[in-house]
């Protein structure tokens, strides 16, 4: 099962890449955040928060690149377009993640940049790379 395997390795690379960048923006909002404000205080370690978070980031995106692992498992063989040799998974990732993250696009106007940018990301690691990565194990 390559497929699960690649979509754990993707999902660990999304952690390493997402943690300082939710731990700056974060720590950054907090001071126009009266609930932010409260929960990270003034004298909050950016390196603590940043390890807690990595621990939370490493078990939601490496799960969440093994469900997407069995989900590329599942639907092997169809077409390939878009620059992905499994359009239909790369469409359903978008969509995953376009559900995912469009709560907190229209909600927080603040977070806008970072959570595009963060999903494109998504969408090009799960997306397009992680089959890729499928097939370029031994079989």
């Amino acid at each position: 099962m390559p497929e699960a395997f690649a979509g754990f390795i993707c999902g660990y690379a999304m952690a390493l890449v997402l943690t300082p960048a939710l731990a700056y923006t974060l720590l950054k909002l907090r001071a126009g955040n009266g609930v932010l404000a409260k929960l990270l205080p003034a004298g909050t370690s950016a390196t603590g928060l940043a390890a807690i978070l990595h621990m939370g980031l490493f078990f939601a995106c490496t799960g969440l690149g093994m469900i997407f692992g069995l989900v590329l498992l599942a639907m092997d063989g169809a077409g390939s377009a878009l620059g992905s040799p499994n359009a239909p998974y790369t469409l359903f990732v978008f969509g995953t993640v376009l559900a995912l993250v469009a709560p907190i696009f229209v909600l927080m106007r603040e977070l806008r940049p970072i959570t595009a940018a963060n999903a494109l990301l998504a969408v090009a690691v799960f997306g397009w790379l992680m089959p890729y990565m499928a097939q370029w194990a031994p079989q």
